[in-house]
């Protein structure tokens, strides 16, 4: 019997999760550059089942009973988001796993959210302030009122000229971590190298991959999941007090 209260109980934790992540999603829907939490679970707490022999439960296994499920971690889906086209001259997306370097007080974070801007200063940064950098490392720095223009192979131009080019990586999926703000920091340095041929497509920005209406069908059906397993808890519960009461007459 309690067996059954634990499975239910890690049942509701799991759905718990699952709406928090698909909460999160949703939230970002309109968020440029952004990669959907997939979170996923394993068995948890198993217990072997074993022929009984002489009394004992010491025979051939036959089998395992669950005793519930654990998160056992969240992946990011790569799937690339649809492209809308903004024809801003500092507007850009990437081919399917590039990336954009960006400078943070915590080192180089990378990005697919190519919604780029000049600040005061001349100083090429991201919607939240922060310097996006070119192939030397150096964040770009652009002088002068003319304004600039991004080009397909990642240069950055002025009336014509070159005048700085953009540090674009290829990055193997499982090489980048999210690290918050569309930003993805490096988990394995063997999966991230300089592009051999960056693919810019300026004027347009990659969306969220978050498809809306699917979040919000899954959200009402681990909602009835939820209201499942608690229903399975009380109904376990109640049981329990049945049993210990007849029990006790007993």
């Amino acid at each position: 019997m309690e067996r059954g209260l634990y499975a239910a109980a890690t049942g509701m934790i799991a759905q718990q999760t699952i709406q928090e992540s698909i909460a999160q999603n949703l939230a970002n829907t309109n968020t440029a550059g952004y990669k959907a939490d997939v979170p996923t679970f394993k068995a948890v707490h198993g217990m072997a089942l074993r022929r009984a022999a002489d009394g004992a439960a010491v025979g051939a296994g036959i089998g395992e009973v669950g005793m519930g499920v654990g998160v056992d971690r969240v992946y990011t889906d790569w799937q690339v988001g649809p492209q809308a086209v903004t024809s801003g001259p500092l507007d850009a997306s990437l081919d399917p796993g590039q990336f954009f370097a960006m400078e943070t007080a915590r080192g180089t974070r990378y990005t697919r959210a190519g919604n780029f801007q000049l600040d005061s200063a001349g100083n090429l940064t991201n919607s939240s302030g922060l310097r996006v950098l070119g192939a030397d490392g150096k964040p770009v720095k652009i002088a002068g009122s003319v304004p600039p223009k991004l080009q397909p192979n990642g240069t950055v131009t002025v009336d014509g000229a070159v005048v700085a080019t953009l540090q674009i990586v290829d990055a193997a999926n499982g090489a980048l971590a999210k690290d918050g703000d569309t930003l993805f920091s490096v988990t394995d340095a063997r999966g991230v190298r300089p592009a051999a041929r960056p693919g810019v497509h300026p004027g347009t920005l990659e969306q969220s991959n978050v498809n809306a209406v699917s979040g919000m069908v899954r959200l009402i059906t681990v909602s009835r999941g939820f209201d499942m397993a608690q229903r399975a808890i009380l109904t376990q519960d109640d049981l329990l007090k049945h049993a210990a009461n007849d029990l006790a007459r007993v």
